[in-house]
């Protein structure tokens, strides 16, 4: 492995690592409501930092969007609606059942989904290719190792000796909410599949191939944004808590929103600057790498923080077996994406 391979597997990793952990600053918002970090959170990830990106390294980015046809805009907004409803999940999930648990389940549903309904949608002919058998053998896989930590999680719930229960949903609750992130979350890869051609208008504009896929990222975002404010809003006005934004001894709490958004959308970015320097190795190494980075380090982050202390080694040895079943399905799904 040369030197820019070698680099781009680590931007991958690090990336990884960050999206991972990208929900821990929310642990320590004591003083705040969910919905209160939730919010800047998404403003930060989700708008301010796309668009810094965007407007920076898209040339001409107005002349872009106006010789983009309004289909192809407007799919690559709803998509980002519906992956806002999904990311809006992603956090009531997390809270729900840990970041460790939540995110194994988020994310196998999500990469599975985000790879066969685009495959179904745009080449059905490929389905009885053997690309096709890769997606759903990979699909059937992911499957079965989301099941597993749902099984670990259940048995966490078990051995749990009823502390803080008043203030959590049950897990059953719990992983209904997760798995339907997990299938929303995967619309965020549809506004690139159908967004093909804004992308091809920014490279044609001057943009390179690095960064060409945030002109389809940025507004996809931001719809989901609009998705994740009104509820957070909704939230804000029922339980009262708007006014915790200014609460004394807060003003760390900004910050650790501030946190979550360059986590998550630093993530991105550094999957994106990985994947470039890895050339046709990162077509089948690439995605896996930042899928399992995700997977371990939000396992370790649920692990360190205390989320499964109460639980037994039974339920830990499901969680990690699912976990690495899940690393497999990862595996077959990249092997399917090479040309």
């Amino acid at each position: 492995m040369n030197s820019t391979v070698f680099l781009g597997a680590a931007l991958t990793l690090a990336g990884g690592v960050l999206q991972g952990t990208f929900a821990v600053p929310m642990k320590y918002a004591r003083k705040w409501g969910h919905e209160n970090i939730w919010v800047i959170f998404c403003l930060t990830g989700m708008v301010i930092f796309p668009w810094l990106l965007t407007t920076s390294a898209v040339p001409s980015l107005a002349l872009v969007y106006a010789s983009t046809s309004a289909r192809t805009l407007l799919a690559v907004v709803f998509f980002g609606i519906l992956w806002g409803v999904g990311a809006t999940l992603t956090g009531l999930g997390l809270r729900m059942l840990g970041i460790g648990l939540g995110l194994a389940i988020i994310l196998g549903l999500s990469a599975s989904v985000g790879s066969v309904v685009p495959l179904l949608a745009l080449t059905p002919e490929k389905v009885f290719s053997t690309q096709g058998t890769y997606y759903l053998v990979g699909t059937l896989v992911m499957f079965a190792g989301i099941a597993l930590v749902a099984v670990a999680g259940s048995l966490r719930e078990r051995s749990s000796d009823g502390a803080g229960r008043a203030e959590r949903a049950s897990f059953a609750v719990g992983l209904l909410v997760c798995i339907a992130s997990g299938v929303l979350s995967s619309t965020l890869n549809f506004s690139y599949a159908f967004g093909a051609e804004l992308i091809e208008n920014a490279r044609q504009a001057g943009t390179s191939a690095v960064w060409a896929p945030n002109i389809a990222a940025a507004p996809a975002t931001t719809g989901g944004f609009l998705a994740n404010l009104l509820y957070c809003a909704h939230l804000m006005r029922r339980n009262h808590t708007f006014d915790r934004f200014w609460l004394p001894g807060s003003v760390g709490h900004w910050l650790l929103g501030v946190m979550m958004g360059a986590f998550w959308y630093g993530g991105l970015v550094a999957y994106g600057m990985g994947l470039s320097r890895m050339g046709s190795f990162g077509t089948v190494a690439g995605w896996p790498l930042l899928m399992g980075a995700i997977i371990v380090s939000s396992n370790a982050a649920s692990l360190l923080t205390g989320e499964w202390h109460r639980a037994g080694r039974r339920a830990k040895a499901y969680l990690f077996a699912g976990s690495a079943v899940i690393l497999a399905a990862l595996m077959v799904l990249a092997v399917a994406q090479k040309p």
